[in-house]
């Protein structure tokens, strides 16, 4: 058995079987689920990064990583067409496509299963938000991302090979380092790890040397050369979480920036006493069933608050309200710094997902008290 029937074995694929529509989606999504997302080593051909997967777990990205699966996709049978995805900064990179350019296998993205392009795919849960697809006349089909609150168009999609660019110009860097789960995309780059899904974004300092804690997250091997330390600037842990209500700014500000209506926002039993007002702001004190919560002092900013917390239950040091206009609507990003600090090695996922509920019940509590509702 060559490398790519030993490739094929292990990702469950089995011999002989006739290559049937199904069978290319679920080949497709168990090569992306486990075929690590990083640089190879350079110069290796499609059988020889399958080898190096197969033999020490390494993985590859970005053209190298669309060749290795064609390559396997060919030797299972399936017949696919080459593609174009074009961002919008104009860069272009191959892409696959099969059943007649209706469906799209983009394995050089973190696309964890193939997407309909005709007729167009309308909702594709992804751990890092929601894929749909939008006809673009003369232009192919547009793939668009809807995360943290608003939307973006990701890429086009037209069926041919893309013209030549620069060498290496569809990988990764070096020391970036990908893992995409069922309900988030793990995301390491340059001493700063980044959990992202379809609503938060947590980052924290992991510096490049601590090998162990990344193997740990993203398996071996790891690159040779991983940068070290965070960046300045990267060095405060921040979880930062979006929501995009109907509601105008304006009156979303106004809730927020008085007192009175901002206690609106508290949790069911929790009161306000000792309330200050500031001609930048109003400063209060949280209690709940007779007990001293935390004290709050809120700033005034021209598209939202700060908020500087401390007490008991101040799980968040500080809370940053920005409110964004849409096209219809507003976009809220509630950035916020723990209090406690984050262990070495980032925190437990009940942790994180438990201050993502913290964030959010005060983003929804906000846009219940919006006028529009």
């Amino acid at each position: 058995m060559n490398v790519f029937g030993e490739a094929l074995e292990a990702l469950g694929h089995a011999p002989g079987v006739l290559p049937e529509p199904r069978l290319l989606a679920d080949l497709f999504t168990r090569f992306q689920a486990q075929v690590p997302l990083r640089r190879a080593a350079p110069g290796l051909g499609a059988g020889e990064v399958l080898a190096a997967w197969l033999e020490a777990g390494a993985g590859c990205c970005g053209d190298t990583r669309a060749s290795a699966f064609a390559a396997l996709a060919a030797a299972a049978g399936f017949a696919l067409e080459p593609g174009t995805a074009r961002g919008g900064d104009g860069r272009a990179r191959p892409v696959l496509l099969a059943d007649g350019g209706r469906l799209l296998l983009d394995a050089g993205f973190p696309l964890p299963a193939p997407v309909r392009l005709d007729p167009p795919a309308g909702a594709e849960t992804t751990g890092y938000g929601t894929l749909s697809v939008r006809p673009a006349p003369g232009e192919g089909a547009g793939v668009l991302l809807e995360t943290r609150g608003e939307e973006r168009l990701l890429f086009r999609v037209a069926s041919g090979t893309p013209a030549m660019e620069a060498a290496g110009a569809g990988e990764e860097p070096g020391g970036l380092l990908f893992r995409l789960l069922d309900d988030r995309l793990l995301r390491w780059r340059g001493g700063v790890l980044e959990i992202s899904d379809s609503w938060s974004r947590f980052r924290f300092p992991l510096p490049g040397s601590d090998r162990d804690g990344l193997e740990a997250l993203f398996g071996p091997p790891l690159p040779e050369t991983l940068a070290g330390a965070p960046a300045a600037g990267a060095a405060e842990p921040a979880l930062a979480v979006y929501h995009a209500c109907e509601a105008e700014p304006g009156p979303l500000l106004r809730i927020l920036s008085d007192p009175d209506l901002h206690s609106g926002l508290l949790p069911e039993g929790w009161t306000v006493e000792n309330v200050s007002r500031r001609d930048d702001g109003f400063e209060r004190t949280l209690v709940g069933e007779g007990e001293y919560l935390r004290r709050e002092r809120v700033t005034r900013l021209p598209d939202g608050i700060a908020v500087e917390a401390e007490g008991p239950l101040a799980i968040f040091r500080t809370r940053t309200w920005r409110l964004e206009k849409r096209p219809s609507g507003t976009r809220i990003r509630l950035l916020a710094t723990p209090r406690d600090p984050v262990p070495p090695r980032g925190l437990a996922e009940g942790t994180r997902r438990r201050l993502v509920f913290e964030l959010a019940s005060e983003l929804l509590a906000l846009e219940r008290l919006s006028p529009e509702r």
